[in-house]
């Protein structure tokens, strides 16, 4: 009986040894920290935004890249815009937490761009799971938010570029209130005759943000993260 602490104290210490901790696991960058999160379909990695998570990674030192790992399929897509959203942003709290000095990026082209747009000013589109924006906590620790071509665009939203008229597909709801906290160091890219977010027919249009705005995306990045570090 007299040996059974001694048992008791080295399972502990086993137990406490093997128990994961994201401060060890997370290491935080001296740049900007780029979360991605990839278009409908594309193979899983960065997808075709991931050209501008690069270049700015090569303006900024010391950045990284991490894509979103979530379904980004067409097919039930409020279950695989829901998913993304999740892992989203479990990727920004679990950063923001464990490195103070933010500096973090969100990127999203298509359904990456809704699941960033959900993010950071909650969703309220109809016929999704409703969700609160980020804690002011966190979004302080973000730097920029890149959204092109965007379903839950609003034709109205104060931090719209490009030329469409029209909301998107599935457009939000609180885009005054949910995304008030972040207006100024967000941008969202939406053309005349996008499917998705202008709801027109031209699925060229949807695919030519890269090529048209990524020189103006890649800036616009650069300077907000330059200014927060």
């Amino acid at each position: 009986m007299a040996r059974l602490p001694a048992i008791t104290s080295l399972v502990l210490l086993l137990l406490l040894n093997r128990a994961p901790s994201n401060a060890q696991t997370i290491s935080c960058s001296s740049g900007a920290h780029i979360i991605v999160a990839r278009a409908s379909t594309e193979h899983p990695g960065t997808g075709a935004i991931g050209i501008i998570a690069n270049r700015v990674a090569s303006q900024i030192p010391g950045s990284d890249i991490v894509a979103v790992d979530y379904p980004a399929t067409l097919k039930q897509y409020p279950e695989s815009e829901t998913a993304g959203v999740n892992e989203m942003r479990r990727l920004a709290v679990e950063y923001a937490t464990a490195c103070p000095d933010g500096g973090i990026v969100l990127m999203g082209y298509s359904q990456g761009a809704h699941v960033s747009a959900d993010v950071v000013c909650g969703n309220s589109e109809a016929g999704f799971p409703q969700s609160d924006p980020l804690s002011a906590d966190i979004t302080e620790k973000i730097s920029a938010i890149v959204l092109m071509g965007d379903p839950s665009h609003v034709a109205s939203a104060p931090f719209n570029r490009g030329t469409s008229k029209k909301d998107g597909m599935f457009p939000r709801l609180n885009t005054a209130s949910g995304c008030a906290a972040v207006q100024d160091k967000m941008v969202s890219y939406c053309d005349t005759g996008d499917r998705f977010c202008d709801r027109g027919d031209d699925e060229g249009v949807h695919r030519r943000y890269i090529q048209v705005y990524g020189a103006e995306a890649v800036s616009f990045v650069v300077n907000k993260v330059n200014s927060s570090l």
